[in-house]
């Protein structure tokens, strides 16, 4: 069964339209729902946040939103520092409107939607974050005060990603690891790949080895695996047809790679979680 965080467990009162919760490390690896919003920005480390099913490569300075239909836990490949902004959606603001269709522009549930921030923008996020969070900003008559500051976040935010250089050979990697995250079951040409985004295939190489602590092809088996790992536990899908729909060429090699990542087999996964 799905775990549900609710309002009354993470704000300070259920009339609260904000609050704010940081993770050091991130610990919520169990699947779980929420009956408020998030925007999570990664302060430190990098990990698989895996989202409808769907694992997605994170990592300093990523951004992305996600809304209250969203099903998601953090699978650890490192050491994950969130910093989460919650929303009650029970509470409408006072002055901001359709903030959310901003918000929803950097939704969670597609790689190809995280922003990225830099080490300067991240900082200013957070300076003002620190400032809509400050204890006298709960009393009543700052309300326009801190949903002004709201605003700026996101449109800081936002504004971040229109900006951000091409040249810049860690946004280069965002967008690759973006791509491989949503063509994982595909065959990747590492040069060619390595080519789309102006990246020479030792550098792609290096960048990915040093952002995930694995080499391409065993980032990419990572992700098929933890794909399948999905898959097995919320589907009626045959083992083999799992491993075939996951990248993998036959059941056996699949099940031995499964067993050596997650210290059980497929069929052994599949039955605990019944």
């Amino acid at each position: 069964m799905i775990n549900k965080l609710e309002v009354s467990q993470y704000f300070p009162d259920e009339q609260a339209k904000l609050a704010l919760y940081s993770s050091d490390p991130e610990d919520n690896n169990c699947e779980h729902s929420h009956s408020f919003q998030e925007l999570v920005i990664v302060e430190e480390g990098h990990g698989l946040h895996v989202i409808n099913g769907k694992p997605i490569f994170i990592q300093q300075g990523d951004v992305f939103f996600v809304s209250g239909n969203d099903v998601h836990f953090y699978d650890e490949l490192g050491t994950l520092k969130l910093i989460n902004i919650l929303i009650n959606p029970q509470v409408k603001f006072h002055y901001l409107t359709q903030i959310e269709t901003l918000l929803i522009t950097i939704a969670g549930n597609s790689a190809a939607n995280y922003g990225w921030l830099t080490p300067e923008t991240k900082s200013h996020c957070k300076q003002l974050i620190d400032e809509i969070f400050r204890d006298e900003m709960a009393l009543p008559a700052n309300h326009a005060l801190k949903e002004s500051l709201f605003f700026k976040l996101v449109t800081s935010i936002l504004y971040a990603q229109s900006q951000a250089e091409y040249s810049n050979t860690r946004y280069k990697l965002h967008k690759l690891l973006s791509y491989l995250q949503e063509n994982c079951f595909n065959e990747i040409d590492w040069r060619q790949l390595a080519n789309q985004f102006h990246l020479t295939q030792r550098t792609a190489s290096r960048h990915i080895k040093e952002v995930t602590g694995l080499t391409p092809e065993n980032y990419l088996k990572r992700l098929r695996l933890v794909s399948a790992r999905v898959k097995l536990k919320e589907t009626d899908m045959t083992i083999t047809e799992v491993a075939f729909l996951c990248g993998f060429a036959n059941s056996n090699h699949f099940t031995t790679s499964y067993k050596k990542v997650f210290g059980v087999t497929p069929s052994a996964e599949r039955k605990r979680a019944g």
